[in-house]
């Protein structure tokens, strides 16, 4: 994290009408740049998402929920894993994913410094845990990886300090800057007039959503409102009111082209993830994507398979006429009437048909329902299914480790764009409320930090760190069997530090330097004591031994006069 600078001088503001067209004009174009993606993300929600908002439909709730497209559920379970084994992998509510750590090298052994960030990421994870985040969360995975874009919006919360909201892709819009970041949120909300009532005031909505309430006391028609959120880069630095916050934030009633309510945030409240980027495109391309001709190449041999079994559960009829009445019907419990004289040796009645053969079918099915499965990263995340008896664990891991760094580029992405940025503005939010604890006094100096993410997915990417460092050990013991010299270039406490790092353990269990340099002293103390009274008692037991000695030699004179 780094302190933004911006210019002190007051910002010239436009009207609010004026700025509440503009910025409503402008997202009207954005979206008239995206419809392409629309359609395309239409299809894909009719394959694999038919649960969510439909796309460039009108509906009405419950009726999105359309399998007319669908003959077989490969897509939609695909769909439920990958979002699932991001969750379990990278995000698991039952333990904890991420850690934090100084970015100053100097602090990164000091352990008043390592174990007040432990409390903090302690805390945070607290705060997800009781919140909604986890629910919201999946749902930001399987939209990410059916629509190849998500986004999610986290509020701050008298309750449960924070509140998430995962946001359906047809109602946001995103602008990119010069490094492909998203820089601009354009949100598209439908309220009440009562609901924007209850939210803003009486006051502050328009003449006609004034005109609603008092017509009807209900007020359930619904009204488009915007929400803008970008970086504020003009602002007074040396006020904290909500004009002046780095993160500005604009309601805009769309049909008044008004402006309703304008503050800001401390932090980016919105954040959004592109599985698969492109150069110069805002919006993301997902494995669904890739695997959506396999899904309705499946979806209709899976079609013709149902005809060709149920030909054969329930074949059509052929019945005795004078001749067939077109046009002839092979369906399904079929009645087709023929001409008895010009059939020879037919039955009265008999099932005909080219029935045709269902394992045929069934071998397709198969076949192109694994091919969405792979797309899907459905073996990725079921590798436990793939492994036979015979491997050891060691093996086991391997493999599992192997399969997941195919996702590297989308987990990057996932820490980069959305994970990051949330665990940042939960600490900013625990901060302002009062909650964190007391920083030590180093901290007050270098209180920058990083995050680093220790969950099974996470430390698959780095898994390749800690193989070189067991390899470079490796290497090194054997060496020291012809000199045992080289040993001396090793640190064993460096070593620890590293590992505990990579593998994510928690710091607390372990010793500071001073504390590992008093045990080492007192170590060394005893062993030299030891030393000094072994010494003392080898000169004893020669001296008891010499005087032994010279009694004997005295007794033998004695008794040899």
């Amino acid at each position: 994290m780094s302190i933004q600078t911006t210019d002190k001088a007051t910002p010239q503001k436009l009207p609010s009408e004026s700025r509440a067209k503009t910025l409503t004009d402008r997202f009207k174009q954005l979206k008239g740049e995206r419809m392409n993606f629309e359609t395309y993300w239409q299809s894909l929600h009719d394959y694999f998402y038919i649960e969510a908002s439909n796309i460039n439909r009108q509906y009405y709730p419950g009726t999105e929920l359309d399998a007319t497209a669908l003959f077989d559920s490969t897509t939609l379970e695909s769909a439920d894993i990958l979002a699932s084994g991001f969750m379990n992998y990278l995000t698991p509510p039952t333990s904890k994913w991420f850690s934090l750590r100084p970015r100053s090298l100097a602090l990164q052994s000091n352990k008043k410094v390592l174990e007040f960030l432990e409390i903090v990421a302690d805390m945070v994870n607290d705060v997800l845990n009781r919140s909604n985040f986890y629910n919201q969360i999946i749902a930001s995975y399987k939209g990410s990886g059916v629509y190849g874009t998500s986004a999610i919006l986290e509020e701050e919360d008298i309750k449960d300090d924070a509140r998430f909201y995962s946001l359906p892709i047809r109602q946001v819009c995103i602008v990119e800057d010069g490094r492909g970041r998203v820089a601009e949120y354009y949100i598209e909300f439908e309220y009440t007039a009562y609901q924007a009532a209850t939210r803003w005031g009486v006051e502050k909505l328009s003449t006609v959503m004034q005109e609603e309430l008092r017509t009807n006391s209900r007020g359930d028609k619904k009204f488009i409102f915007l929400l803008y959120i970008a970086e504020r880069h003009q602002r007074d630095v040396t006020k904290s009111n909500k004009e002046n916050l780095p993160i500005e934030a604009v309601w805009i009633d769309v049909d008044g082209l008004s402006t309703v309510d304008e503050g800001g945030y401390n932090e980016f409240p919105a954040f959004s993830h592109r599985f698969d980027k492109r150069p110069f495109i805002p919006w993301g391309f997902s494995p669904a994507m890739k695997a959506l001709p396999f899904a309705r190449i499946l979806n209709a041999v899976a079609k013709t398979n149902l005809r060709t079994m149920m030909k054969h559960t329930d074949p059509p009829l052929a019945v005795p006429d004078n001749a067939f009445i077109m046009p002839f019907n092979a369906n399904p419990r079929a009645v087709n009437y023929y001409n008895k004289n010009r059939m020879d040796g037919a039955k009265d009645i008999f099932a005909f048909a080219n029935y045709g053969d269902p394992n045929v079918g069934m071998t397709a099915v198969e076949y192109y329902a694994g091919k969405v499965k792979a797309l899907m990263y459905n073996d990725v995340f079921l590798a436990f299914e793939n492994l036979t008896k015979r491997m050891n664990n060691p093996e086991v891991m391997e493999r599992i480790n192997e399969k997941m760094t195919l996702l590297g580029p989308a987990v990057g992405r996932y820490i980069a764009e959305m994970l990051n940025p949330v665990i940042i503005r939960t600490i900013g939010i625990l901060s302002r409320r009062g909650k964190l604890p007391e920083p030590p006094q180093e901290l007050m100096f270098e209180p920058e930090y990083e995050i680093d993410f220790i969950s099974q997915l996470a430390q698959a990417q780095r898994r390749s760190e800690l193989n070189a460092l067991v390899s470079g050990l490796s290497m090194v013991g054997q060496m020291a069997q012809f000199n045992p010299d080289v040993v001396d270039k090793i640190s064993p406490d460096r070593i620890v530090d590293e590992a505990w790092s990579i593998l994510g353990s928690p710091v607390r269990v372990l010793r500071d330097d001073a504390e590992v340099q008093a045990i080492r002293q007192q170590r060394e103390q005893a062993v030299k004591a030891q030393q000094q009274a072994a010494v003392a008692q080898q000169g004893a037991d020669a001296l008891e031994k010499g005087t032994q000695a010279d009694l004997n030699l005295s007794k033998s004179k004695e008794a040899s006069k």
